[in-house]
């Protein structure tokens, strides 16, 4: 895989990535691209292209066959024999995974966690209420998703949300970073999370035998018995989605409460429309989804020679999907760029922050309950909600967009 792949195409756009030319202005870049009526790119740095047309993307998605996810979802090739989890997969394994996720992923499971989420927030404004602005990136946006997903593991976080916000962040920053994969893998220690989820999942096995442990007790006892055509999840597999979930949980999470009410409170007339009728607040995550979208992209790799729009690609190249481009594609969003709760719902709802196809984001419903939650809970605790001073975006993490520091203030009563 160590042959260059790509190559510059005539009206294809050339972008780095990893730049900051791209990281602070992605969304004037992706405006120009749609604008030129070529939303593809070429990434000569990386060795891959990438395609913002959300009609060639989605169609891409729907043929799982073609478009793998068996070289993995960064930049770097995946060995094959590496194994991986859901958005690492592809089809029969990708099915199992996926009926696996289903029946773990219920509704009803998200739901019964709705009283400790709710108790969560109020315990954590209680703490700076009184002080009347917080940085709530950090003191929300961060913690609040970390406390679900450890919730559900069944494993208590105990005040170690900085050691494993900098495993994230570690893991995630090298998703666009060229080079091998071993090499990059040998640097990635995990030193907190692999044994610690051994040691749960050892754990949970032997008190699942003894009894002292229901099938439902938690997220891994859910994941060592659920069956699916009389197979079930190895221990290796139940490693892999503990580790995936540590990120996709709640890295993505984090950057949507985040981006979501500073886009309100960027935009106060549209924050007056939430405020004065809250039915429109899931109009409002789904918008702030599609503006903002947690995730710039993800990759797939062609399992043959093909065409995609102007490119002509040989097999097993790395093409970047672009979700946050093609949530901005003016053929389907109009004015893409203008945040608007006049829009028609099922319009909005045809964005991809979630991705699309097979690999669509299983955890979807639980970032849009924890979305809920959050806001209700600002605009019901927080009065007078107001941005309180510089905002700085995070930089560290190139294949997603969000913030660093959100200060915030409010009036105190």
């Amino acid at each position: 895989m160590q042959a260059q792949k790509t190559h510059a195409v005539e009206g294809v756009h050339e972008l780095d990535f990893n730049s900051a030319e791209f990281q602070r202005g992605f969304k004037d870049i992706y405006a120009r691209m749609h604008a030129s009526g070529c939303p593809f790119a070429h990434s000569a740095s990386g060795d891959h292209y990438a395609v913002a047309s959300h009609k060639h993307l989605t169609e891409a998605l729907t043929k799982p066959n073609l478009w793998r996810s068996k070289y993995g979802p960064g930049l770097q090739y995946q060995p094959e024999d590496m194994p991986g989890v859901l958005v690492s997969v592809d089809p029969p394994e990708h099915t199992f995974e996926a009926k696996v996720a289903g029946r773990a992923f219920s509704k009803a499971y998200f739901d019964s966690f709705i009283p400790k989420m709710q108790a969560w927030l109020d315990n954590a404004i209680d703490g700076f209420q009184a002080a009347g602005r917080v940085d709530m990136h950090k003191s929300i946006s961060e913690a609040f998703p970390l406390f679900v997903i450890f919730e559900m593991f069944g494993i208590p976080l105990e005040g170690r949300t900085e050691v494993f916000r900098g495993e994230i962040k570690k893991g995630v920053g090298l998703m666009l970073t060229p080079g091998d994969f071993r090499v990059r893998q040998a640097g990635d220690t995990r030193a907190v999370s692999n044994p610690m989820f051994q040691n749960h999942l050892d754990a949970c096995k032997r008190k699942l035998a003894s009894g002292e442990f229901a099938p439902g007790e938690n997220l891994i006892t859910r994941f060592l018995t659920a069956e699916v055509d009389g197979q079930r999840l190895s221990d290796e597999k139940i490693m892999g989605f503990c580790a995936f979930l540590l990120a996709a949980g709640s890295a993505t999470t984090t950057i949507l409460l985040s981006n979501l009410i500073y886009r309100l409170l960027s935009e106060p007339e549209e924050f007056a429309k939430v405020k004065a009728d809250p039915s429109l607040i899931p109009l409002a995550i789904e918008e702030a989804l599609r503006i903002d979208a947690p995730v710039q992209g993800l990759f797939r790799t062609n399992d043959e020679e093909t065409d995609l729009g102007p490119l002509h690609l040989e097999p097993d190249t790395k093409v970047m999907m672009l979700w946050a481009g093609a949530n901005l594609d003016p053929t389907v969003f109009d004015n893409p760029l203008k945040y608007s709760l006049d829009r028609d719902p099922e319009v909005v709802r045809r964005h991809v922050a979630f991705g699309y196809g097979i690999h669509i984001c299983r955890g979807a419903s639980l970032a849009r309950l924890e979305a809920t939650l959050f806001l209700e809970t600002l605009m019901r605790r927080l009065p007078n909600l107001r941005i309180g001073g510089e905002v700085k975006q995070e930089l560290s993490m190139p294949v997603l967009q969000g913030i660093a520091e959100l200060p915030l203030a409010w009036d105190v009563v």
